[in-house]
């Protein structure tokens, strides 16, 4: 795919989302019976896309159409090679609903016809969620599974839509209806799996197939802002009321790595086989091929800790997190700074005077090295490095659990998640997430006088007792954090203009700001030490 934006490459890729519902969902040959967007985003997903006038019968590995007709379906059907995938978008109504549209595809000669529900619709947003529209216990449990309205007048709105959702979906009024099936010839002597279910096991899965391997009723889930986010598969057995794995799969290349990485750290967690690999998900297959890879994991189930914090938990809360974090401390003696020095500190140095030097004043720097120069020996510590209360689950049992490891450092350093942990956490207590008063909310927090600053001491002071760490290391450390998260959020600001971030958009960064902050403190602090 040629260079593009952000923005534009982000849409492009999104619209085609629907191709991990497929065995393939990167197709060798293509063709679209529809033009606009739709048909710019099936090329931008194809190693060739074809015309469809110009299609040999049996060449496409994939074939879309938005509301065929049964001339159009016919073509398909001829244009795919035994096994290939047919994806189609019915926005009428007319088309009968799941039942009608089902009939219809397999008098082309379909197989394995599946239904989903899109939402936002695809034609006009990208989707966030797709809902298999043939199970209704994945519904059920999509549904339960929504967060709690905050308000009265929110929970009164979303039960109304979800008793519109209900009947225009018993009375086959609901669209969009997009669906995935597949041409089986048996006549054909073709090497590639014959159900799509068997492509899935051998991709995606543990490598189980045939006559008894039947059906995975999947949900997906296609959030996040950006390209490199993750497109995530809730997989249900058949009649199952929750899914028993989930797949996490790339949508680009460049993202494999996250995803292998996070594979290898959580069995490396796992083979700790101490509390903190209890409360994280377990590694069910890595799958590589092509350049490609997918991932399955174990499903943990829960609440994120920011939608059930409220004035009377939060502290008990916050404690059980510290608690946590402490059990990441590796169990050995403290490392003397030249063991991890020059791969934890000296590159978190490096690269935000590489991307911030253009907006830096000249003494940014040699007051980060001086700061740092403070700390000594430290203990190892399992870093997860985006400890925030959206990755924090609550159980039904008031447990902990903690979801996306693919940042996390193995062999890292003490006190970075807890200072990025609270730091979060007095945002969601502050309203700071919605307001963006980040800077008012990070200094409130540091006054044990406030509301967070009272739970941040406590928490700091919980952790210190646990871990031995020396109190003196905490204020060198908080700034270490931002240092290191500095390199992320300019990777972000990158791809988002398409090129080097304006020096607008570096001065504007929470993470920079949160540098030049924490530098503010350390001076006013020595200022009262000499007063």
């Amino acid at each position: 795919m040629p260079d593009q934006g952000e923005e534009h490459r982000n849409r492009l890729l999104r619209r085609a989302d629907w191709r991990y519902l497929l065995g393939n969902p990167w197709p060798e040959k293509s063709t679209c019976f529809s033009g606009g967007f739709l048909a710019q985003a099936v090329q931008a997903v194809s190693s060739q896309s074809l015309l469809a006038d110009k299609v040999i019968p049996g060449e496409c590995d994939l074939v879309v159409a938005n509301n065929p007709n049964s001339h159009t379906l016919i073509k398909a059907w001829q244009a795919l090679r035994s096994g290939g995938s047919f994806y189609s978008e019915w926005y009428s109504p007319l088309a009968g609903g799941t039942l009608g549209i089902r009939k219809r595809l397999e008098e082309a000669g379909f197989s394995n016809v599946v239904c989903y529900w899109p939402w936002p619709i695809p034609n006009f947003s990208p989707a966030l969620f797709w809902l298999p529209l043939d199970a209704p216990q994945v519904v059920r449990y999509f549904l339960s599974s929504r967060p709690r309205p905050v308000n009265l007048l929110t929970s009164f709105g979303s039960s109304v839509l979800q008793i519109l959702w209900k009947f225009f979906l018993n009375t086959r009024l609901l669209a969009p209806i997009c669906v995935t099936a597949r041409k089986l010839d048996s006549a054909s002597d073709s090497p590639f799996p014959i159900d799509s279910e068997e492509v899935m096991a051998a991709l995606w899965g543990d490598g189980k197939s045939g006559e008894n391997f039947r059906q995975i009723d999947t949900l997906m889930w296609t959030g996040g802002k950006r390209s490199i986010n993750k497109v995530v598969l809730y997989q249900f057995a058949a009649g199952e009321e929750k899914p028993h794995r989930i797949v996490k799969l790339p949508r680009t290349p460049e993202t494999v790595t996250a995803i292998t990485h996070e594979a290898h750290i959580l069995q490396a967690l796992h083979a700790r086989k101490d509390i903190a690999s209890t409360r994280v998900p377990e590694v069910l297959f890595l799958n590589e091929w092509n350049g490609m890879a997918a991932l399955g994991e174990t499903t943990v189930f829960g609440r994120p800790l920011y939608m059930v914090l409220d004035p009377g938990n939060t502290l008990g809360m916050a404690l059980k997190v510290t608690d946590w974090l402490a059990s990441l401390v590796i169990g050995e003696p403290h490392r003397p700074r030249a063991d991890w020095w020059d791969r934890l500190v000296e590159p978190a140095l490096h690269d935000f005077e590489q991307a911030f030097g253009s907006v830096l004043n000249s003494n940014v720097l040699p007051q980060c090295r001086e700061i740092l120069n403070d700390l000594g020996d430290l203990p190892p510590a399992f870093e997860h490095r985006d400890c925030s209360p959206w990755n924090l689950l609550v159980t039904d049992s008031g447990e902990l659990a903690v979801l996306d490891w693919e940042s996390a450092e193995q062999d890292g350093l003490p006190a970075l998640d807890l200072v990025y942990f609270l730091t979060y956490l007095a945002f969601f207590m502050d309203g700071t997430m919605k307001n963006g008063n980040f800077i008012e909310s990070y200094r409130r927090a540091s006054d044990p006088a406030t509301s967070t600053g009272r739970v941040q001491a406590a928490c700091q002071q919980r952790y210190i007792e646990h871990t031995g760490l020396d109190p003196d290391a905490l204020h060198p450390l908080r700034l270490l954090t931002w240092l290191i998260h500095t390199h992320s959020e300019v990777r972000h600001l990158s791809a988002d203009s398409g090129g080097s971030p304006q020096p607008v958009a570096l001065r504007n960064s929470l993470f920079y700001s949160l540098v030049l902050e924490e530098l503010a403190l350390y001076q006013a602090f020595n200022l009262e030490g000499i007063h």
